[in-house]
């Protein structure tokens, strides 16, 4: 009995050990796999979102990077770019022709994840991985993200609130009492939106909900009704729909307003373009760094943005670009894993933000 016993559990020992190898050789494969992807590329597909109130970024500063930097790392590259104009069945039809003609890797800020996943889909059965630029799709075959963190966006945001409504009187805004707070998001389907909401609430919540933390109430949270509110998320970002929501939101309160949080500049423009001479009466923030939010900073229409270098961002996008064409291993670009699904981590680059102020207000120079 001894023996036999003996054989069986060496045999299974035997058939564990080689389960063991075959896993661990599968997973070099993949990994070897998404190493060679892409390898000896030289035909290289950028598609944009949005030529509307974002238009100073994405094509003036986004284009302008990556194309300058592909085109000096890649001899001999082609380069296929294509814009949306925020419109999703168009930038699916884009992507058709630029892996019809050839493209071999694809950076992809997209309209609206749907469209982004149809698009990693017929990626994928070329062959030909995929960058989500600025932008998460979320599915588990995008190959790589790359992004600034936006919760750092939103905590930078809340805490500005946090800092002015400490100075009190001697502060910007002369805050007092309990100032009236109202948020204003970006697209309801855009990663970026929900993980500025979390930094919001999570900083703020003790501000609005005073009994849990045994202190006075100091923020009284007008809009939205809670965390799970979408009406406060504006469709694309969208400053004009963000200043008529602030409009209404301003006569329903009799002008009682203190506070605006705002997710970015393009919708913090169009809201400070619209108060009048409520313009500098009421914070407001903002994100990207846009050349209108340091003009409105400087004049004291608006309180802070957060700077996302667009020159960063494609730097780093085109050392992936690079490394994917030379067949080299990414992982030393590599320093995130974000969590799409059970089943998947999506390698990532993840940039950090910087606050900027009246105090710093160079930065953006």
């Amino acid at each position: 009995m001894l023996s036999i016993f003996g054989s069986r559990t060496k045999l299974i020992c035997l058939l564990l050990l080689a389960l063991l190898m075959t896993i661990a050789g599968c997973q070099i494969s993949a990994q070897k796999t998404q190493h060679l992807e892409g390898k000896g590329c030289k035909d290289i597909g950028i598609l944009l979102p949005a030529t509307a109130a974002e238009s100073g970024r994405w094509e003036e500063k986004d284009r302008h990077f990556l194309e300058k930097g592909i085109i000096e790392k890649i001899p001999d590259v082609t380069i296929r770019y294509f814009n949306a104009n925020s419109n999703k069945e168009l930038q699916e039809k884009q992507a058709d022709l630029a892996l019809k003609g050839g493209s071999c890797i694809l950076i992809v800020t997209r309209v609206e994840n749907e469209q982004g996943i149809n698009i990693i889909k017929k990626a994928k059965k070329k062959g030909v991985p995929v960058i989500a630029y600025d932008r998460l799709i979320k599915h588990d075959d995008l190959s790589f993200y790359i992004s600034f963190d936006s919760q750092e966006v939103g905590r930078l945001q809340a805490d500005y609130v946090i800092q002015e409504l400490n100075k009190g009187q001697e502060g910007i805004y002369k805050l007092e009492g309990i100032p009236n707070l109202v948020m204003i998001n970006g697209g309801i389907d855009d990663e970026n939106s929900h993980a500025i909401q979390e930094s919001w609430f999570k900083r703020l919540n003790s501000y609005f909900q005073p009994e849990e933390f045994n202190q006075n109430k100091r923020l009284n949270l007008i809009f939205p009704r809670g965390k799970d509110d979408p009406q406060y998320f504006m469709p694309d970002w969208s400053g004009k729909k963000a200043a008529q929501k602030v409009n209404e939101l301003l006569k329903n309160h009799q002008d009682n307003i203190q506070i605006i949080l705002v997710a970015n500049d393009s919708m913090a423009n169009e809201i400070i373009g619209s108060l009048g001479d409520k313009r500098g009466k009421i914070l407001i923030t903002g994100q990207d760094g846009s050349a209108q939010s340091r003009k409105n900073i400087k004049n004291g229409f608006q309180g802070i943005t957060i700077y996302k270098s667009s020159e960063l961002l494609a730097k780093k996008t085109v050392e992936l670009v690079v490394t994917l064409s030379e067949g080299k291993n990414t992982e030393d670009l590599i320093n995130w894993d974000i969590e799409i699904s059970k089943e998947k981590e999506i390698p990532s680059v993840i940039l950090r933000p910087i606050s900027v102020t009246k105090e710093n207000i160079e930065v953006l120079d």
